[in-house]
């Protein structure tokens, strides 16, 4: 019978997720503790996975509710860009990332990141246009782009 030990994973890799509680052989066990990639699960390094979980919980907690008032703030909220038009009325250039960020820091206060916004591409659509800004894990605002 091979002898084994329960770590605690330090970071995610091919053998477990982070704070994952693996049983493992003694001498792979040893290998990764050599390498500072695990801890043994002890008691005392148990109590400390604890801890840091409840951490975590209480950090996004924080997290949610202040995507919830960022949410209450710009959901559903319109902004009025202008572009120039061709002969046949058809717009000319686009509506890029930076010039609404830049409307958001005026207007909201907001100070958005390129990666919150899912599926963004340049915007040439004359009226109407909805883009979605991801606040947190589970909110995403709706914010109307208006092009004349």
């Amino acid at each position: 019978m091979k002898k084994t030990e329960k770590v605690i994973f330090l970071n995610k890799n091919q053998w477990g997720e982070k704070y994952e509680i693996k049983e493992l052989r003694r001498g792979f066990a040893a290998h990764l503790l050599l390498r500072k990639e695990v801890l043994l699960a002890n008691e005392r390094n148990c109590a400390w996975l604890e801890g840091k979980k409840a951490k975590k919980i209480q950090a996004d907690l924080m997290l949610e509710e202040r995507a919830q008032k960022i949410y209450d703030k710009i959901n559903n909220t319109t902004l009025f860009f202008t572009l120039k038009k061709n002969e046949e009325g058809k717009p000319l250039g686009s509506i890029r990332f930076k010039e609404i960020s830049k409307e958001l820091v005026e207007k909201l206060d907001f100070h958005c990141q390129e990666g919150q916004l899912t599926d963004f591409h340049p915007l040439n659509k004359l009226g109407e246009n909805i883009i979605k800004i991801k606040l947190s894990n589970s909110l995403t605002a709706n914010l109307k782009i208006i092009i004349k």
